[in-house]
């Protein structure tokens, strides 16, 4: 997706596109310290107290007196530990053994000199029926998630949970096993400390503990801000080396970036400008990448060195400035303004060690289409299997290096054609070096001259009624009484008699193109193919054996009618990529209607298919139809291109 433009200036960039809603507001009133900061003092440690095997074990620094910088966590002593959150300020890890751990953290104080403290976390022996994962570290005004994970075999009844510590908030605990809550507001660097408490259906009960460190760090929300009304994660540089370090958090993921003073590419060059147009290397990638944790840039650079075998991730990286991989990101997002794409993380975990480090927060726009009387699913399907395993989020699951080009590669395709739309292969040997990114596209942009402009141009979608729809699913529009009373059947002929490959198409020019390319790439270059399919109304009780299809297809961007639209698309875009495989592209395949969502997913059905539907668990298939309604609204759910104001 191409994100939400600054709410200032939306109006005035694209005025056909979206409704120009609120911004940021002012920042609440700060609650008043507490703990550590309510003293005399300038900064100092926590610990979280009574720690035991099986329980949660935390530290954290805390700046009191303004803000922590570049925080490193050595382990000194103690059983040997992998410490996945040793750049932040709060580490978190489950002690393996009784015994003292430990720690000196290295940082910056508030005043700018460089500290080091020592921190010990005494562990007693203990056993455990319920473990909370994990404590963390969150900026104000971001959202935070812990997990509760009982011990293998217990026979939960119930888990509640409650606060302990620092300024009242609003736990979400609508999945018990997940609290969620917004940061607030705090006049420095606060710890919020949450219980949760398990009973076995037998009548057992136990408890655990974690804190969450909540950083003052004031966030942008002044119109000229180019990140105003949203929330700016830590992010750091995954090579200190790189010679970009010191450039890349300011120019691309800073919340006091104004648009009005965007990095030229001479501090800050395209990938492209870099290697003068030959295939980057892995190194010369990850010496732009910016991460949350240190495991989620590692795991990228296994996704390229493993997965990218044709190289059309590090070419299509080359329109980009730098990659940003975060556990706070969500949804992934190319943006114009600074040339940069960001990525969730939740795309590139590979351990439950680091999947606990990955916000659980769903995307807030998730019911937009609450109101409409059909949903509509799409998935990527290999042999007549999804692509999409099913992780049970409840399960202490690792998954193989394979599972990153299933979980990203698609993702890749999509963002990065949002980048090379903006930034194509064509104009990179006519930039202006002493001009930002965005300033080298911004007249090409308002000329109406991007390859997105000209694919609407030659190949439009014709569909008001599915534009409309995609207003409401995608863009949070209020949908009317016409839009309500449409049936699956009849958005399936509504669909199904234009040339979009998806319904995302329809919310923006930009996204016909991105959907257009990704898929087509998925198909040519990896063999995986797309469904896309209209079904009755999703609800809480929907699995995917009693999920019914109405209208759907495989592999949409074998139409005739469509294969134009991706031709022209990949020539303006990927100019390595042979036009002619377009030609290879098979027909689709329609699904069964009348048959579920699970059913349709062997194409042609084989003898006796349906009969053979072996459901999961209800609780197993709801969880498993739920994830990947997760995955669609992190991939979807636009608000328009996300652009700064014009130079």
């Amino acid at each position: 997706m191409i994100g939400i433009v600054r709410r200032a200036a939306l109006c005035a960039l694209i005025l056909a596109l979206v409704s120009c809603g609120g911004g940021g507001g002012s920042e609440p009133a700060p609650a008043p310290p507490s703990g550590l900061c309510a003293t005399d003092v300038a900064f100092g440690t926590v610990t979280r107290a009574q720690a035991r095997v099986g329980k949660n074990a935390a530290a954290a620094v805390l700046g009191c007196s303004g803000a922590i910088g570049a925080p490193r966590w050595t382990q000194s002593a103690g059983p040997a530990l992998t410490l996945l959150s040793d750049k932040t300020q709060t580490i978190s890890f489950d002690p393996p053994a009784a015994g003292s751990y430990a720690f000196d953290v290295a940082f910056t104080d508030p005043a700018g000199t460089a500290r080091m403290q020592a921190v010990v976390i005494d562990v007693a022996a203990g056993t455990s029926l319920l473990t909370l994962r994990a404590s963390h570290s969150v900026r104000m005004g971001g959202n935070a998630s812990v997990r509760a994970w009982p011990a293998a075999g217990a026979a939960v009844q119930s888990i509640a949970w409650t606060q302990l510590e620092g300024p009242p908030v609003a736990l979400n605990t609508s999945d018990p096993y997940v609290a969620i809550f917004n940061a607030p507001a705090v006049s420095s660097d606060t710890v919020i400390r949450l219980r949760a408490t398990l009973t076995t259906v037998a009548g057992a009960t136990d408890s655990d503990e974690v804190m969450v460190l909540v950083e003052r760090h004031t966030q942008a929300n002044d119109a000229g801000a180019l990140w105003a009304g949203e929330h700016v994660s830590r992010v750091y540089p995954f090579n200190a080396a790189s010679p970009y370090a010191g450039d890349l958090v300011p120019c691309t993921y800073d919340a006091a970036q104004r648009s009005d003073n965007l990095c030229p590419l001479s501090r800050l060059p395209l990938l492209a400008q870099q290697n003068g147009g030959a295939l980057p290397t892995v190194e010369q990638v990850m010496d732009r990448v910016l991460v949350s944790h240190d495991w989620v840039g590692r795991n990228f650079e296994t996704f390229l060195r493993t997965q990218d075998t044709q190289g059309d991730f590090r070419r299509m990286l080359m329109s980009t400035t730098a990659i940003v991989l975060g556990t706070q990101v969500r949804p992934s997002f190319y943006y114009g303004g600074t040339g940069a794409i960001y990525l969730d993380a939740d795309n590139f975990w590979l351990t439950p060690d680091e999947r606990d480090t990955v916000s659980e927060v769903p995307d807030f726009r998730s019911d937009f289409d609450r109101d409409l009387a059909y949903s509509g699913l799409w998935r990527y399907v290999q042999n007549n299997q999804s692509i999409f395993v099913f992780f049970d989020p409840r399960s202490r699951v690792t998954r193989g290096t394979g599972f990153l080009l299933f979980d990203a590669g698609w993702l890749m395709y999509h963002e990065l054609t949002h980048a090379l739309d903006f930034m194509p292969p064509s104009v990179y040997g006519a930039l202006d070096n002493s001009a930002s990114a965005w300033a080298n596209m911004e007249p090409r942009y308002s000329a109406r001259q991007l390859t997105s402009d000209a694919l609407n141009a030659q190949f439009p979608l014709t569909s008001a009624v599915m534009r409309g729809l995609a207003q409401v699913r995608f863009l949070g529009a209020t949908a009317d009484a016409a839009q309500r009373s449409y049936s699956p059947d009849q958005v399936g002929g509504f669909f199904s008699a234009d040339v979009a490959s998806d319904e995302y198409n329809f919310t923006t020019v930009y996204e016909d193109t991105a959907m257009t390319l990704e898929e087509l790439l998925m198909n040519r270059r990896l063999g995986i193919q797309r469904d896309t399919a209209i079904t009755d109304k999703i609800t809480a009780a929907t699995t995917g054996s009693t999920l019914i299809v109405r209208w759907g297809q495989r592999g949409r961007i074998g139409s005739a009618a469509i294969k134009p639209r991706a031709r022209m698309v990949a020539q303006a875009l990927v100019p390595w990529f042979n036009p002619n495989e377009v030609d290879s592209l098979p027909a689709p395949l329609a699904m069964r209607a009348g048959q579920s969502w699970n059913a349709n997913l062997a194409l042609p059905a084989p003898p006796g298919a349906a009969a053979r539907e072996q459901p999961l668990l209800t609780r197993e298939q709801q969880a498993a139809l739920q994830r990947e309604l997760r995955r669609m609204q992190h991939h979807q759910h636009a608000q328009g291109p996300r652009l700064p104001r014009s130079p």
